[in-house]
This record gives C-alpha cells, sequence and structure tokens, in this order.
C-alpha cells in the first residue's frame, strides 16, 4: 500500500516537471479544417493520450470470452485444487494452534489454586495432629 502512494506520488511529480519543461514549447495544430495557433506541446500530449485511452475502452470491454484449449483447462484445475489444497491446509493448521492453546489455558487455569480453599501444605498438620489425638 505504502509502494503504491509513493510511485502515485513520484509519477505526478514526474508530470508535474514534464509540464513545467515544456510550458514554453508551443506548435500549431490542424485538425478537420480547423488551425490552433501556439498551443503547448503538452496540451498536445495529453489530449492525444486521452484519445488513445478512448479509443482502447471498446476493444478492452467488448472483446468475446477467450477460449482455453483442454491442457489450459486442465492445468487452470490442478492449480485452483492445489490452492483449495493449500488453503485447506492452513485452516486446519489455525484450528489445531487454536485448540492447543485452549488446552494450555486450561491446564494453566486448573494449576492455580482457588481463593478460599487451603493447599495442601498447609493441611497436613492439621492432619497430623488429628491423627496424634487419636492415638
Amino acid at each position: 500500500m505504502v509502494l503504491k502512494l509513493i510511485f502515485t506520488i513520484a509519477l505526478l511529480v514526474a508530470v508535474a516537471i514534464f509540464t513545467g519543461f515544456n510550458l514554453g514549447n508551443k506548435c500549431d495544430i490542424w485538425l478537420f479544417a480547423k488551425k490552433f495557433d501556439q498551443v503547448p506541446v503538452f496540451i498536445t500530449i495529453a489530449i492525444s493520450f486521452a484519445a488513445g485511452i478512448l479509443v482502447t475502452l471498446p476493444a478492452v470491454f467488448l472483446r468475446g470470452e477467450k477460449k482455453m484449449t483442454p491442457e489450459q483447462a486442465r492445468a487452470l484445475a490442478e492449480r485452483l485444487e492445489q490452492n483449495e489444497k493449500k488453503s485447506l491446509e492452513k485452516q486446519l493448521l489455525r484450528q489445531k494452534k487454536l485448540e492447543e492453546a485452549k488446552q494450555k489455558a486450561q491446564a494453566a487455569s486448573e494449576k492455580k489454586p482457588r481463593a478460599g480453599k487451603k493447599s495442601g501444605k498447609d493441611s497436613e498438620p492439621a492432619q497430623d495432629s488429628a491423627q496424634q489425638e487419636n492415638k
């Protein structure tokens, strides 16, 4: 994302520099029996570029569906199958890690002594004294 932004800014700076150096260059343009005098060269280039885009848009959007040969279709199916296997393996790995994390959390919560209960060490002296009284 950051690289796209840097590239776009660099491109705009290059266009601005090109424009600035070519504003002084002027030429005459003849267009369908109409003559335009002293038109900056940069405007001529920009209009030519825009016209080229407009001419190619219909060709891009109106082209037909490309027919695949059986080999190409088989290769595409294999690629899709491999991608599906990879995504399934990643999903299983994530699920396994999640289950391991849940087990670790559960084990950690079981190891912690709970408040209000005496630990085993504290209850041993009381049991020893009770056994001595019984004797």
